[in-house]
């Protein structure tokens, strides 16, 4: 008896040992960048696929520094399915961040054949003349390239709607004015209808609308349509936001700085 009661003591650490070697091997798997982006890949694509509308549109997508570094030589199609021809990238935020990646993302999008922009993260509690020589200073566009675009997103806690408006039209009448073409807005589409709409019709519009509908905005016109941010593009670690152009190459390219 004393002998069997050794044998299965052995046995208990034996396959406790094996279960915390196991646990552990699995954890660093788990914790491998290119294993959990793989996993979240293929996850994505199997059960949480975004619905992607079909019609005569040109597909793209959007990014910022919370992608991390891109391997643009990879780029090629948004979700296996689309030519990825355009990404708009983060260029700025508030008055005085420039994105980590966006020089490297710029210059490599155009190196990689793929149509480029740049987009402004407007923080409304900051100053809007600062916001718009923070974007000026970080972004010098070239023939081909979209727009300078303003993303506005958020209300203000400290001014009134009226006064945040004030603030983003100084924006957008600044950077025009440097620019020499009117500036693309981005924004949701609630956030469009209940502070925006009426006022800012005269702009190119970028909405954001995840839901399964065949507009992104209602009784309004729209240009670039985002309509997810769950996407897969081989190159980029995790979910890319995905974007499209409501119109064929050749109506894209009349949007573009010449």
């Amino acid at each position: 008896m004393a002998k069997s009661r050794k044998g299965n003591r052995y046995k208990k650490w034996f396959f406790l040992l094996l279960a915390i070697n196991l646990f552990y091997v699995a954890s660093q798997l788990y914790t491998t960048p290119n294993f959990l982006n793989h996993l979240k890949k293929y996850y994505n694509q199997w059960f949480h696929a975004p619905v992607i509308p079909l019609g005569d549109y040109v597909y793209g997508f959007d990014v910022s520094e919370y992608q991390g570094i891109i391997n643009w030589n990879s780029i090629d199609q948004i979700n296996e399915g689309h030519s990825a021809e355009f990404v708009i990238i983060r260029s700025t935020a508030g008055k005085d961040h420039r994105d980590r990646y966006f020089t490297s993302n710029f210059r490599e999008a155009k190196k990689n054949g793929v149509i480029r922009g740049a987009y402004h993260y407007y923080r409304p509690n900051e100053n809007s003349t600062s916001q718009a020589r923070n974007y000026i200073k970080n972004v010098k566009l070239s023939p081909g390239d979209f727009p300078p675009i303003l993303d506005i997103e958020k209300v203000s806690k400290v001014q009134s709607i009226k006064s945040l408006k004030i603030g983003i039209k100084n924006w957008l009448s600044i950077v025009e004015s440097h620019y020499g073409i009117k500036p693309i807005i981005y924004t949701g589409a609630h956030y469009y209808n209940d502070h925006l709409k009426g006022e800012f019709s005269d702009y190119v519009l970028w909405i954001a609308n995840y839901n399964n509908v065949k507009t992104p905005l209602k009784n309004s016109t729209w240009s670039i349509w985002q309509f997810s941010d769950n996407g897969s593009i081989d190159g980029i670690k995790g979910p890319v936001d995905l974007n499209l152009f409501n119109g064929s190459r050749v109506d894209l390219k009349k949007y573009l700085l010449k």
